[in-house]
């Protein structure tokens, strides 16, 4: 095992290296197979970013000694630069040992970028909407060990030290003072893991369920500057309807304890509710559904279109008079690995406040 977290640390660095200069010839062939990598450039522009420009890479491929019919590990690598000196540097990364046995996914990151915060709840209005920098390391890790088919447990940990948080001055953060978190901090949690996982592919499910449930807790004694707990249940299903026409959906609860960092609350947006400004409704609780029709249109280009409803609430007791927010949206796929089945994903998803574009690799969820 000692020699596979050894496997494991070299690929991180070799693959992250390999993804920044677009080959292949980096790697040790004595410590990963059947590499693949697939590096697409990005371009966007946005009013809070100015011009955006960078690359997202993938790789996929399985540790020596893995079977070819057991699911390939990979690590992504995106960097963004805009013209307003902002910049990400995220590599999310899973990896599967011992015929599946053992699973460790996470992501080491970097940022320095433009946050919208809008207030709490879902009475936040559109109007009070301000920017804030945040400046912050990101590393995260869950391992995973198989108890039976299918089902594993793991322990996880995750940090964020913010190092640099500028809210706008008089601003909803600057002038509120109870907002924990309004002056940056570092988060440091460890917890403990369960999933259920029977999807036929990690990169496109045409079958199958996925349950992952999460706890973590603050721990002070690693670091961190808040105490708090929160629990996550991510529940999604797959079936293939006719054909290559697939339908998924997710539920999603998500609750946070008090003493939570704003940056760490709930909030919709982003993947499980496109179409909002991510981060648009922020609370210590969450409850979402999404729900997606994936459909092919010609050789590697694929289809979808989507909706989803949510809310974020104080207290779970509001969650039955609470309002939901409700958004909608399509895109295409373009599958850059046939084999593997990873793909390019371009998504518009329209709300009652307008519409959001997205851009990245592989399905939403």
């Amino acid at each position: 095992m000692q020699k596979n977290i050894a496997r494991i640390l070299f690929v991180l660095f070799t693959g992250g290296c390999c993804l920044l200069h677009g080959q292949s010839q980096q790697v040790d062939k004595d410590t990963i197979k059947n590499l693949r990598l697939n590096v697409l450039p990005v371009v966007f522009y946005t009013p809070e970013t100015g011009l955006g420009y960078g690359a997202l890479g993938l790789s996929t491929f399985r540790l020596k000694g893995e079977k070819t019919t057991t699911r390939p590990s990979s690590v992504q690598l995106g960097i963004t630069f805009t013209s307003k000196k902002q910049f990400l540097m995220f590599m999310p990364y899973e990896f599967y040992l011992d015929e599946e046995r053992w699973r460790f996914k996470g992501e080491l990151g970097y940022y320095k970028y433009f946050y919208n915060y809008y207030g709490l709840g879902m009475d936040s209005i559109e109007e009070d909407k301000e920017l804030y920098t945040a400046d912050f390391p990101r590393f995260r890790l869950a391992a995973y060990r198989e108890l039976f088919q299918g089902f594993s447990v793991g322990l996880g940990y995750e940090f964020d030290g913010y190092n640099v948080l500028e809210p706008e001055p008089n601003g909803l953060l600057d002038a509120t003072a109870d907002i924990i978190g309004k002056d940056g901090g570092t988060i440091s949690n460890i917890g403990l893991l369960a999933l259920y996982d029977t999807r036929d592919n990690i990169f496109h499910p045409t079958k199958g369920w996925y349950i992952e449930g999460v706890f973590y807790n603050s721990a002070p004694w690693l670091g961190s500057d808040f105490t708090y707990r929160k629990f996550e249940l991510d529940t999604r299903y797959y079936q293939r309807i006719k054909g290559d026409i697939i339908l998924a959906s997710n539920l999603f609860f998500g609750t946070r304890s008090n003493g939570t960092p704003f940056q760490d609350l709930n909030y919709l947006g982003t993947k499980r509710t496109r179409g909002f400004d991510n981060r648009r409704y922020l609370d210590k609780n969450e409850i979402s559904l999404a729900t997606e029709l994936r459909f092919p249109i010609y050789r590697r280009f694929k289809g979808a279109v989507f909706g989803a409803t949510g809310t974020v609430i104080p207290s779970l007791s509001q969650a039955i008079n609470t309002s939901y927010k409700s958004a909608f949206g399509g895109g295409f796929r373009y599958i850059v690995n046939k084999k593997e089945g990873t793909r390019l994903r371009v998504d518009y998803g329209i709300s009652s406040e307008g519409g959001q574009f997205y851009f990245t690799i592989n399905e939403a969820f």
